[in-house]
Formats: structure tokens, C-alpha cells, sequence
């Protein structure tokens, strides 16, 4: 059977015209939607902190007169260890972090700015 226009497909499933959304609707429309995660300025703020930590080591490893640089015993190999340590904690971090973007954005917020902080120390 063949139905010439809209009004007889409305006709034929008794479709009736509302301005209030049926609970069934409502329901469907908001069960299909994933849940928000509430954004954090706390895991940017960690990530810059340790970035900062671990790029203060790595420069300090280098400068003469620092109390983990060159020359300076235990208390510079236990520095320098622990900054290099971190180096290779955020390296791989990052990538995995990039992997994972769309599972972990948290993540990725962390190792984004621990990175960021990491190149900014090191290049001034």
C-alpha cells in the first residue's frame, strides 16, 4: 500500500501533536547520555607541581653550586637519581596519557602539564 503524503502517515499511526514530551522520551534521551566528569583544576595543579620538581632536579644536576650538582657525594647521586627517575616516570606517562586520551582525559590533564613544566624549567 502506498501513502501519498505526510498527513495520511500520521493518520495511519495515530500520531497525535503534544508540546509535552512523553517520560518514555525523556528517559531514552537521557539514558543514552554518558555522565559528565567534573572538571578539576586539581590534577593540572599536581602535574605542574611535579613537573616543576622533577625540572628543578634536572637543572640542578647540571649547575655547579646546587646541593644535588656535580660534585656533591651521596646527596647528589640520591637527587639526581630521584629527578631522572621522574624523567622517566613522565615520558612514558605522557604517551600512554596520549594513547588513552579519550578512556582517561584526567590523565592526560596531568601528564599534559607535568610535561609543559618539565621543557619550561629546563629551557630557562
Amino acid at each position: 500500500m502506498y501513502i501519498n503524503g505526510f498527513d495520511d502517515r500520521i493518520d495511519r499511526v495515530d500520531w497525535q501533536p503534544s508540546a509535552v514530551p512523553t517520560r518514555k522520551v525523556v528517559d531514552s534521551v537521557l539514558g543514552s547520555r554518558q555522565p559528565r566528569q567534573p572538571r578539576s583544576a586539581v590534577l593540572s595543579l599536581a602535574g605542574a607541581v611535579a613537573g616543576l620538581v622533577i625540572g628543578v632536579g634536572l637543572k640542578g644536576m647540571v649547575l655547579p653550586g646546587s646541593p644535588w650538582g656535580p660534585g656533591t657525594g651521596l646527596a647528589g647521586a640520591i637527587g639526581g637519581s630521584l629527578a631522572l627517575a621522574g624523567l622517566a616516570v613522565s615520558v612514558p606517562g605522557a604517551l600512554f596519557a596520549a594513547v588513552k586520551g579519550q578512556q582517561a582525559p584526567r590523565l592526560m590533564q596531568f601528564a599534559s602539564m607535568n610535561l609543559l613544566m618539565i621543557m619550561m624549567v629546563l629551557w630557562s
